[in-house]
């Protein structure tokens, strides 16, 4: 038994001694490497409608939101919403 709970003591020691490292923190801490380019990812994904480095040929970077190819279909001018059917009276 005492083996098992020194041995449980080794293990969380060299666990929170890597969690507490500079290198751990600087890739995966509160402002890390690995958070911030995963965030500029999703955010440049969000606004332009496609992966960054990988911009479609026919359609270039559109600031207005109705011809914005997230929200507009330009090869048939359609939305990618859906609405009624017929128009409401």
């Amino acid at each position: 038994m005492v083996e098992y709970i020194l041995l449980l003591v080794v293990a969380v020691s060299l666990v929170l001694t890597f969690y507490n490292s500079k290198a751990f923190q600087r890739l995966f801490g509160e402002q890390g490497e690995v958070a911030q380019n995963i965030k500029s990812e999703s955010e440049f994904s969000y606004r332009h409608a496609f992966v960054r480095g990988k911009p479609p040929v026919d359609i270039p970077i559109q600031r207005d939101i109705t011809e914005h190819p997230s929200y507009k279909d330009l090869a048939s001018g359609e939305t990618r919403f859906f609405g009624p059917k017929d128009p409401y009276n």
